[in-house]
């Protein structure tokens, strides 16, 4: 018998252990350390060589001369992809339908094995642009539309229904009662809001022995939709306040009031969808801000009266989180070159009773001198380029921010985190080689450059 020593605990093992090759003993180890529980906290130390044939496990063992790493490791792989990818064992798409990151890496390998090209490429080091350590996720792509964003609420939605899961009827009425019992506390009693009233007075008596499933507290859900859009004041506002209720019992999934289904799953809908829908309803409030009957001298001057209402109207500026207000509000007061050109449009302008007083005093001013006339003459020309320029600044900041509002969305995160990767240039390491590369170059009195 012969003992080894495996992650630091000695193991006693068969004689036939030492006349299997190197390989095969690396491998036996390997077998046998990964039958140990791996202690809390531990780090994984596991490492493969870029260039070098060697590595570490993910308890630090070494393996001097590893296949699978370094140039050794990168031929290997190239060699056996087109066998990889015909049994299968390299899907070349993901789930979602694009290059899945493993098919691009191979490839690269694959090129970089079978093209010629420089031997830092050829080894593996991978320090050319393009190779697969310079590919990244992009920090941004286009957002989607408020029409997008409104269909992946819908499917949001659908998944939520589809979900199946099933409520304890006992848990549905504790809820619909507490949302009753608000309503009145608020002022909103069934005399002002019966409507309401009544939608929790069906969820909070159940047939005796039942369940409330997903589907039922969805069309709970879409009444109290449909009478915040008909009605007055009062059932507007208690309608919100119960489908609040009914949101906050559907996402707390509680184990208690799951009797059946993936409660985690109808959850996790239910917040996808509204983030989407907030979302697309806040760009849609901020597109239609600019009035298209006004895209003359005065749309900038329209545009920031009628985010100034918005930003006045507590109950619109809900919707929006601090960082958007904030950015609406800088849209609102202008920055310096939006505000300067609106001045200087403003003064200049011919049209208005200060700029019509200043270019014909100006003008009188002038008269004798040709050349100084032609030039007041233009001034008026100059202020309307000023004004519009002016105005597309306005417009064009509240689209970043109208933008921006479309990136705070769960299907904008979930694009990017699914898009396809893009070569980042090394700036870094390129300005460090031709700092050295000027480095050995001698200036004209034999000294070096640095």
């Amino acid at each position: 018998m012969t003992t080894i020593n495996v992650n630091g605990q000695r193991i006693t093992v068969d004689d036939s252990f030492l006349s299997l090759s190197p390989e095969e003993q690396n491998k036996a180890v390997d077998e046998i350390s990964q039958q140990f529980p791996k202690p809390a906290g531990a780090v994984d130390k596991s490492f493969k060589g870029a260039f070098l044939p060697v590595s570490k496990d993910a308890y630090g063992n070494r393996n001097w001369f590893d296949t699978d790493a370094g140039f050794i490791g990168a031929i290997k792989r190239a060699v056996m992809l087109p066998g990889d990818v015909y049994s299968g064992k390299v899907q070349m798409n993901g789930p979602d339908g694009r290059t899945s990151p493993e098919a691009i890496g191979r490839s690269l390998e694959f090129a970089s094995t079978f093209i010629p090209g420089s031997p830092a490429l050829q080894a593996g080091e991978r320090v050319i642009p393009g190779v697969a350590s310079t590919l990244r996720t992009p920090k941004m792509i286009e957002p989607p539309s408020a029409a997008d964003l409104y269909a992946e609420a819908l499917r949001n939605a659908k998944t939520m229904r589809d979900s199946g899961v099933d409520f304890a009827s006992d848990a549905v009425k504790k809820m619909a009662e507490a949302a009753k019992g608000k309503l009145d506390e608020e002022g909103l009693p069934a005399g002002l809001a019966g409507k309401t009233h009544q939608i929790l007075d069906e969820l909070a008596n159940p047939p005796p022995d039942s369940v409330a499933d997903i589907n039922g507290l969805y069309s709970a859900r879409e009444t109290f939709k449909n009478i915040k859009k008909v009605s007055d004041g009062n059932e507007q506002s208690a309608a919100s306040k119960a489908i609040r209720g009914l949101d906050e019992f559907i996402t707390a999934d509680d184990p208690a009031a799951v009797v059946a289904g993936p409660g985690s799953d109808a959850a996790q809908a239910l917040k996808a969808g509204n983030a989407n829908e907030a979302a697309a309803t806040r760009s849609q409030k901020l597109t239609e801000l600019p009035d298209p009957a006004k895209s003359g001298a005065n749309a900038g001057k329209t545009t920031r009266q009628r985010l100034g209402n918005l930003l006045l109207d507590e109950k619109q500026t809900a919707a929006f989180s601090p960082e958007e207000l904030k950015l609406l509000r800088a849209v609102n007061e202008g920055n310096i070159a939006a505000n300067s050109t609106r001045a200087i449009g403003n003064l200049l302008d011919g049209g208005r009773a200060a700029g019509a007083g200043l270019l014909g005093l100006a003008g009188a001013v002038a008269s004798g001198f040709p050349k100084i006339g032609a030039t007041v003459t233009s001034l008026p020309l100059v202020g309307t380029i000023s004004r519009n320029l002016s105005n597309a600044l306005t417009e064009r900041a509240l689209q970043q921010v109208e933008r921006g509002v479309r990136r705070r969305s769960p299907l904008y995160q979930s694009r990017l985190e699914s898009a396809p990767k893009e070569a980042v240039y090394p700036w870094r390491m390129d300005a460090l080689v031709r700092a050295l590369l000027l480095s050995r170059q001698l200036q004209d009195d034999g000294k070096p450059w640095i």
